[in-house]
């Protein structure tokens, strides 16, 4: 291998160990700086690393482009001949090194687009791997042509470069049949959102998991850490893609509910009202089939008024197996009643049912502006949707409402203030244990499960955002702790 060539080696190598790193990126977490820049903050920046790769690879193609440049001129004294036979060979050369260097490029711009955007979305991610793969292949490539040029019969460093590349890759990025759950980040929310007029008092933290297509290294990474759990990608029910939207979409819905739950807490607006039950999915060929859509709202069930998915509950339990119920919906601007024939409820047959999923249609009150910060490693989801609500209470209450305590919370968020369940409640109170966490607050029905990720931790069940500030209001830490330094 030419001096000039072994850029692409180390450009290679540094792939495979920040590729390994990212992999294992939860285990600084801990990790602060002044107290407040959790290693969160710190990874938008960090991710920019990626960038040595393709420079490496840049700068060898361009070195070795030099190096062309300079035999070619040594060559010009030769016979023409000789000259001519090997200007088509510097020309090759010359071009494979500028597609390397072109898809180098190409590869650092969307690596800078993702840590800009804070856009971690697959798309971008195939995009920038298969740019890399690209690049490193045409970098093989160069190194094999110039073994052979200089005279070597098989072109061993290239074909061992590619042997060991492709098989690190393949360990660390080889999807399989699984997807893994293992653990994640803790997040400042007060960071994450401040709402107009508010201040930041208490020190509360969200907590994220990681959980994606599981690859062979993580089966290793299980034998070497904790809370490393997995199942089978069929559980998802749909597509990544789906799934990566579905995420993204529930991470938005929850801010804007969590926001308006910690208005109405504070005694600022009327939170979240809802005002029937809307449609989200109606079944192929049943009752309800090209009579409903998506999108719909039912307000009315036989005359009588419908404000949420349980008063729809209550309306349809007063009807028949077999009979036509006469829906009241809103459709757009307008109001339609329908009939539609009941069926049996496929999980009670005492239900009537008419094949259809429903939520409340829900009316918030946000009379504050509320700003998010957005990162590289939170994708989405719902389970910040609680403590995002205990943090704007926080800022929006004088002296706070943590009364010292070093809190971690996750759940998510009802329009009643109801804390809900969430996945990766093991790997999230490990998570919160190693940021030493005073309490960390869990869905009532997770308790068992949250005791799973440790043994030590103060973990507090909860059943709505009332019961945190109960508890905080009950257990203050400052008092306790200048009880004991008066003794």
């Amino acid at each position: 291998m030419a001096r000039w060539q072994r850029g692409y080696g180390y450009g290679m190598a540094v792939a495979i160990v920040l590729s390994v790193l990212g992999e294992l990126v939860w285990l600084p977490d801990p990790l602060r700086i002044g107290g407040t820049f959790y290693w969160i903050d710190m990874l938008d920046i960090i991710m920019l690393l990626l960038l040595l790769t393709p420079f490496l690879w840049s700068w060898s193609a361009l070195r070795g482009i030099v190096e062309t440049r300079s035999q070619r001129n040594r060559a010009a004294g030769r016979s023409r001949f000789y000259t001519g036979q090997r200007g088509a060979c510097f020309f090759s050369e010359v071009l494979l090194r500028l597609f390397i260097i072109m898809l180098a490029a190409a590869s650092a711009v969307v690596l800078i687009r993702i840590t800009a955007w804070k856009d971690l979305s697959l798309p971008l991610l195939i995009s920038f791997g298969g740019l890399l793969l690209g690049c490193w292949l045409l970098a093989v490539l160069d190194i094999a042509l110039t073994e052979r040029r200089q005279g070597s019969r098989w072109p061993w460093r290239g074909i061992s470069g590619l042997i060991v590349s492709v098989s690190a890759a393949a360990f660390l990025f080889w999807p399989t049949s699984n997807l893994v759950t293992y653990p994640g980040l803790t997040v400042n929310m007060n960071h994450y959102a401040t709402v107009e007029g508010g201040e930041v008092r208490g020190e509360i933290s969200g907590v994220l998991v990681f959980d994606r297509p599981a690859f062979p290294a993580d089966w290793l990474y299980a034998r070497l850490f904790p809370n490393y759990t997995f199942r089978p990608i069929e559980r998802l029910g749909m597509s990544l893609g789906s799934y990566e939207s579905l995420v993204r979409n529930m991470k938005a819905e929850a801010d804007e509910l969590g926001s308006a739950v910690a208005f109405h807490t504070a005694g600022i607006g009327q939170g979240a009202t809802s005002h029937g039950a809307q449609v989200l999915n109606v079944e192929i060929n049943g009752p309800a089939y090209r009579v409903l859509r998506p999108g719909d709202v039912i307000i009315g069930v036989n005359g009588q008024e419908v404000s949420s998915t349980l008063t729809l509950t209550d309306r349809m339990r007063k009807v028949t197996q077999g009979e036509e119920v006469l829906m009241t919906i809103r459709r757009g601007s307008s109001e339609l009643e329908v009939a539609i024939k009941t069926v049996q409820h496929p999980e009670d047959a005492a239900r009537p049912a008419v094949g259809i999923q429903v939520t409340d249609d829900l009316r918030l009150d946000l009379p504050r502006h509320v700003s998010f910060r957005s990162y590289v490693a939170h994708e989405g989801g719902p389970s910040h949707g609680a403590v995002l609500a205990l943090t704007l209470v926080d800022q929006l209450t004088p002296g706070g409402v943590t009364y010292g305590n070093k809190v971690v919370a996750t759940g998510t968020i009802q329009a009643d203030g109801t804390v809900g369940r969430i996945g990766g409640i093991r790997q999230k109170a490990f998570t919160a244990y190693r940021a030493g966490a005073d309490v960390f607050f869990v869905p009532e029905s997770q308790y068992a499960d949250a005791r799973l990720g440790s043994t030590r931790l103060n973990i507090v069940p909860v059943n709505t955002i009332d019961d945190m500030l109960a508890w905080l209001k009950q257990h203050p830490k400052q008092a306790s702790e200048e009880s004991g330094q008066s003794r």
